[in-house]
């Protein structure tokens, strides 16, 4: 009976010794890895805009009334990429002007004959969200900030805004003004809920 118990206790030792053996030539550590996100929302310059409050005179949008006849019609311009944005959550857009009236030394033109609309918001990478995604309208200029967007999906965006004047405005407020350039700031606020 030892006889057996032998080969087995040497085959059972030669088993927990190559064990041993194996466990000695292996270790192992270990970390968290973590990752920190913070809410944030960033505007950088687009298509005729700038960051701030102070734009150049490079950043702008032009109506002009050479004739007659450009008071008869809508007068229209979109901009695409006109605003750039960076959020981390999903965010909205406001917009205002800086003052009650686009000014030309002391003549003045009332800033509601503007309209605002955005016309489409695009992923950087290339997808487009519909416009009925985010909530969007059509919004008369004042100095008070207004809904442009809402609902708009975290992400790296670029929205294209259409400006326009329709021609019962003009007619009422543009018409019979001092030739010369009429200019206000308008201001986009990017914001999180």
């Amino acid at each position: 009976m030892k006889n057996v118990y032998i080969p087995l206790l040497t085959v059972a030792s030669l088993f927990l010794l190559s064990n041993g053996l194996q466990a000695q030539n292996t270790s192992t550590s270990s970390t968290n890895v973590k990752i920190v996100l913070s809410d944030f929302i960033t505007a950088a310059a687009g298509n005729q805009t700038e960051t701030g409050a102070t734009p150049s005179a490079n950043a702008s949008v032009t109506f002009n009334y050479p004739t007659a006849t450009s008071y008869t019609q809508l007068q229209e311009s979109e901009l695409t990429d006109h605003l750039k944005v960076t959020a981390s959550k999903e965010f909205k857009v406001t917009v205002k002007a800086a003052g009650a009236n686009f000014v030309n030394g002391t003549d003045v033109i009332p800033v509601d004959v503007v309209d605002v609309k955005v016309t489409k918001v695009t992923n950087v990478v290339g997808s487009t969200l519909t416009p009925t995604t985010p909530t969007t309208g059509t919004v008369t200029l004042s100095t008070t900030d207004q809904d442009l967007i809402t609902g708009v999906p975290s992400g790296i965006k670029t929205m294209d805004v259409k400006y326009g004047i329709p021609a019962e405005r003009a007619q009422a407020s543009i018409l019979g003004k001092p030739s010369g350039t009429y200019s206000q700031v308008v201001v986009y606020t990017f914001s999180q809920p």
